[in-house]
């Protein structure tokens, strides 16, 4: 019994093993009721020596419900199955009759089978001698129809012609024409060769004017491509007569480009006129690449194919391009900046899908070039009228100074109050193009992402191009500033080159930077001119302005003091009672130009050694100036030379630092130089000279807190008190006490 029950255990096994089913202890097996090596006897001894007798009873309860749920699901089980089991022996008996049939009918088949063989070669047999004659006649039938198609070919072929079934006369001549060429030796087949020859050359030129029809479908020109390439003409000028009706179709087109409605915007322009060419030339370009590029009758290379099409494409988008060129340039000088956008986005997008059909005509480079020199012509203009506004502001900015203020400028009464308003008109402007330019890089347009517009549109063109040609024209213009200017405007602009310095040129970098961030792949080298290059020029232009200022107040204050040295008697001046007009208001100029660069500049640093805190508290000391200094005999003349022989010599044109101070004191420099020249020049008798201590003294205790330093105002009136003296007859000075009682202010 053991060994019978091996080769199953051994297969149980196996199954486990495929399966993943770990093996489990024998011993414990013995006593599983659901195991396959369950053993009842081993069981019962297990549960009698396990259990007590309660235990027992219930354990019996439970096995009897096991096997009343077990013999109820196994007789489901039979009912469910049961018409299956009864429709499988239904069809298992139905089979074995079928099969019966089907052996009856297969012995009948092999049974006429035999007897077809049997007539077969009976019939071999008596037709053996005559196969050969009738194979003869089969070849001379066939021959004599061919023949008979060879004569009537001309008159089909003609036929074919005049109802226009092209097609069905070139399948004709196609299947004659090797039998002509075979027999062409043969005399009797000339006149049919030469009616063929001659017919076929009237089917060629119907072919060629039907290929000739502006209104060609695509379609038939494949077909009519077909039949001229089958009828052995050449495939290149199949090409060139499908290329010259083309050109018809598409000149027709550029010409109503090159002229358009007056009334169109630009984007009618281009859905109408312009968009009825491109969709001409694709037609044109996508039946030329299936009748002749993808067609294996074509047996011309394929780069001459693809050359020959470039060609074509090169020579009328040429014309086309050079009208789109004209057109957006004109549009480059309208007001509506946004139209113009969209209008290019319009042109260059509409224009990728036939860039597709012929990359080799690099159409898109030639239209991103269109694009760009547009796009530069718009910046050009907005250039323009930047430099435009910018002269405009300049004018209104004179005239606030001279005559009345503009109305830009109304209620401002300081300069620090203009430059302000100017400098806010500039740079508004300024943005309000940044922000008309930034609509060409709008995530929505085509050409905006591609990197080798994007790059040098956003550093060349417009940081470089058009914000710092701004900044250096404004910079350019103001450094030519003539003397003819009002000194006033002048000073104004001297600031806002300084403001531009210190703060504004930095600004607008940024802030151009931050508007058209470039694509770092794709930014072009270093243009200029940079931002440095930009501040240099704006500090060397209010250094060249200020200096201008300085020369032009300094020459109306010189020829004030001149005047009035120039027009007085000084051998007969009588004995002075009082501070001359002249000084006063040359003081009264320096005080208004005081307050005027007071609204513009920074004070300044005061130089050197100064007067004690006392004189700047209370400027008419009287005893700072009772010294010797204003008594003078002629034997203080060799000294005075000497001591000028080792003081320092003062630069009175020198550079003028951005001061309120150092503007002033070059001014002032030059107003007392022009007054120690002019002194020079004239002799004086006693009260002249007394005079002169007058002005001096009155100058000196009313211009040290204009300068910044002190000792370059005492040098230069001690230099006019010396050169007085030095052309005084009678050189008799007036005591300080009197020179202060006459000073005082009434």
């Amino acid at each position: 019994m053991a060994e019978n029950n091996l080769p199953k255990k051994r297969n149980r096994n196996r199954l486990k093993e495929f399966y993943g089913i770990k093996k489990e202890d024998t011993a414990d097996k013995t006593t599983d009721i659901n195991s396959d090596q369950f053993h009842s006897d081993v069981y019962m001894k297990d549960l009698l020596g396990k259990k007590h007798l309660h235990e027992l009873l219930g354990h019996q309860t439970t096995l009897l419900k096991e096997i009343r749920t077990l013999d109820s699901e196994m007789q489901t089980l039979v009912y469910e199955n049961y018409n299956k089991f009864i429709s499988a022996t239904d069809t298992i008996r139905r089979m074995k009759d079928d099969f019966k049939h089907m052996e009856d009918q297969m012995e009948a088949v092999m049974g006429n089978m035999d007897s077809i063989s049997n007539f077969s070669n009976d019939i071999s047999v008596n037709l053996s001698d005559s196969r050969q004659k009738i194979t003869k006649l089969s070849s001379v039938h066939n021959l004599l129809t061919k023949l008979q198609t060879l004569f009537e070919l001309p008159t089909l072929l003609r036929k074919a012609i005049q109802m226009g079934a092209y097609p069905q006369a070139v399948k004709y001549y196609s299947q004659a024409a090797a039998i002509l060429s075979q027999y062409e030796h043969v005399n009797s087949f000339d006149g049919i060769r030469d009616d063929c020859e001659n017919t076929v050359k009237l089917l060629i030129q119907a072919l060629k004017e039907t290929l000739s029809n502006p209104e060609i479908t695509a379609t038939q020109v494949v077909e009519t491509t077909d039949m001229l390439v089958e009828l052995k003409v050449p495939a290149a000028d199949v090409i060139q007569l499908y290329l010259e009706t083309a050109h018809l179709t598409l000149q027709a087109d550029i010409d109503a480009v090159g002229s358009p409605s007056e009334d169109q915007d630009i984007l009618e322009f281009l859905d109408t006129t312009g968009y009825a060419f491109l969709g001409s030339v694709s037609l044109s370009i996508s039946t030329y690449k299936t009748a002749f590029c993808e067609n294996p009758n074509v047996t011309l290379p394929a780069a001459e194919l693809e050359e020959m099409l470039s060609e074509f494409a090169y020579q009328h988008f040429s014309a086309y391009f050079q009208h789109m060129q004209s057109r957006f340039t004109k549009e480059t000088r309208g007001p509506d900046n946004a139209l113009l956008v969209r209008g290019l986005d319009r042109f260059y997008r509409r224009l990728q899908p036939v860039h597709t059909l012929l990359p080799s005509a690099s159409l898109d480079r030639i239209a991103s070039e269109i694009v760009t020199n547009t796009i530069r012509c718009r910046i050009q203009y907005f250039s323009d009228t930047l430099h435009n506004h910018y002269s405009e502001t300049v004018s209104d900015v004179k005239q606030s100074l001279l005559v009345s203020q503009p109305p830009q400028f109304e209620g401002q009464n300081t300069l620090a109050d203009i430059m302000s308003t100017m400098k806010a008109s500039l740079v508004g402007k300024l943005k309000l193009v940044l922000v008309n330019v930034k609509e060409f890089i709008s995530a929505d347009i085509t050409f905006a992402n591609k990197p080798y517009f994007r790059g040098p549109f956003c550093v060349h063109d417009i940081k470089q191009g058009l914000v710092l040609k701004y900044v250096e024209h404004i910079l350019n213009h103001i450094s030519t500033l003539g003397d003819n200017q009002p000194p006033s405007l002048l000073l104004v602009t001297a600031r806002l080159c300084l403001e531009f310095e210190t703060y504004t040129i930095s600004y607008l970098s940024t802030l151009t930077e931050e508007m058209f961030p470039p694509d770092q792949s794709a930014v072009p080298e270093q243009l200029t001119p940079t931002v440095s290059e930009l501040t240099t020029l704006a500090h060397d232009t209010v250094q060249q302005v200020l200096t201008r200022y300085v020369n032009v107040k300094g020459l109306s204050i010189s020829q004030m003091i001149h005047t009035s040295v120039k027009t007085r008697d000084w051998l007969g001046a009588v004995e002075p009672r009082n501070v001359r007009a002249a000084m006063k208001r040359v003081v009264e100029e320096i005080t208004d130009l005081d307050t005027q660069i007071g609204s513009l500049f920074e004070e300044g640093a005061l130089r050197g050694p100064n007067s004690d805190s006392s004189r700047r508290a209370h400027s008419h000391n009287g005893s700072r100036i009772a010294s010797s200094k204003y008594k003078y005999t002629p034997s203080d003349t060799e000294s005075s030379l000497l001591n000028k022989l080792f003081n320092d010599q003062v630069e009175i044109f020198g550079n003028i630092q951005f001061t309120k101070l150092s503007i002033l004191t070059g001014i002032i420099k030059i107003g007392l130089k022009a007054f120690l020249e002019s002194v020079r020049l004239r002799t004086f008798g006693k009260y002249g000279l007394q005079q002169v201590q007058v002005d001096v003294y009155y100058l000196r205790e009313y211009l040290w807190r204009f300068v910044e330093e002190e000792r370059l105002l005492n040098f230069l009136l001690e230099e006019v008190i010396s050169s007085a003296v030095d052309r005084c007859i009678d050189p008799v000075t007036m005591e300080p006490s009197v020179i202060m009682l006459l000073c005082e202010p009434s």
